[in-house]
């Protein structure tokens, strides 16, 4: 069965089933793959800069760990109710991390200035707007030690003309949207920009109230598995979702093109993928199909 409407296939951090999440490389490549949109997480520096990674902390996916001269920063902290110890962004500048590579390739850490730049040159490539979805990560935490990452972020996407963003006939998704986890972090942005939101949710959450939701955001973001699972009908939470006026993007895509299918028939608005070119290429075909 055909979609409804045609969903979004969105980068999720780029393409890093084929490249280093988070590096410019890999949301070139999710770009040149033909994505719809772009996700991103931001997190920020001890000088107030907003970076491009899926945490704070720096071990999983730099050098940080092998560089002497970094050993005395590594420490443990509770954030968002969960022991972690490694190193931090907050502990460091951002001439500091800009130093640091990947554990294999050189693929520095970006800022999130950078990628709205590289969104900003793709849309006047395309003669359209490119979509971007930032994820905002542990904005209490941040907040608590005295790193205002709301005010910064409002302020840089002010500086790149992003309120002036504008949706495509047909693809009103196609633009910027702001997401989190933290579900009082989402309720206070409501009241703080006019830019679409989306509650991420998972199973941690039990039972989904899109009727709550829908008081102070513009989508939920559900792991796939609570739309559809593998050889199961849909849940039922995209029709939920639609009837109370909500967008359903789901994460994280990671299979082929029958994965992608199954949440494309759920009616899911949009899907974040590892493997954009593959959900891209469902859609190919889906259109082939009802198009002979």
């Amino acid at each position: 069965m055909a979609p409804a409407h045609r969903p979004l296939v969105i980068g999720h951090r780029g393409a890093p089933g084929y490249l280093p999440e988070h590096s410019l490389d890999s949301y070139r490549l999710a770009l040149r793959l033909g994505v719809d949109a772009l996700e991103t997480d931001v997190v920020m520096t001890r000088d107030g800069a907003l970076v491009l990674r899926h945490e704070n902390e720096l071990s999983r996916t730099t050098d940080v760990a092998s560089r002497a001269e970094f050993a005395g920063r590594r420490t443990t902290k509770v954030i968002g109710g969960k022991r972690w110890t490694g190193w931090f962004t907050e502990d460091f500048t951002l001439a500091e991390l800009a130093g640091l590579g990947a554990p294999t390739t050189d693929h520095p850490i970006i800022t999130l200035d950078t990628l709205l730049l590289l969104v900003a040159e793709e849309s006047r490539r395309r003669g359209r707007r490119v979509g971007l979805h930032v994820e905002v990560k542990h904005p209490t935490h941040f907040a608590s030690i005295g790193l205002p990452v709301t005010d910064v972020l409002l302020k840089t996407l002010a500086d790149h003309g992003v309120d002036g963003w504008s949706a495509l006939p047909g693809l009103p998704t196609q633009r910027l949207w702001l997401q989190s986890f933290d579900a009082a972090w989402v309720r206070e942005m409501s009241s703080r920009t006019d830019l679409p939101l989306v509650q991420l949710v998972d199973k941690r959450w039990g039972a989904v109230d899109c009727a709550e939701i829908a008081t102070y955001a513009q989508a939920i973001g559900p792991k796939k598995s609570m739309v559809r699972k593998k050889g199961q009908p849909p849940t039922g939470l995209a029709d939920e979702a639609h009837r109370h006026g909500l967008q359903v993007f789901v994460w994280t895509l990671k299979a082929g093109r029958d994965q992608a299918n199954r949440l494309f028939e759920a009616g899911v608005d949009g899907v974040f993928a590892d493997y954009p070119d593959r959900p891209i290429a469902a859609l190919a075909e889906i259109t082939r199909t009802y198009a002979a």
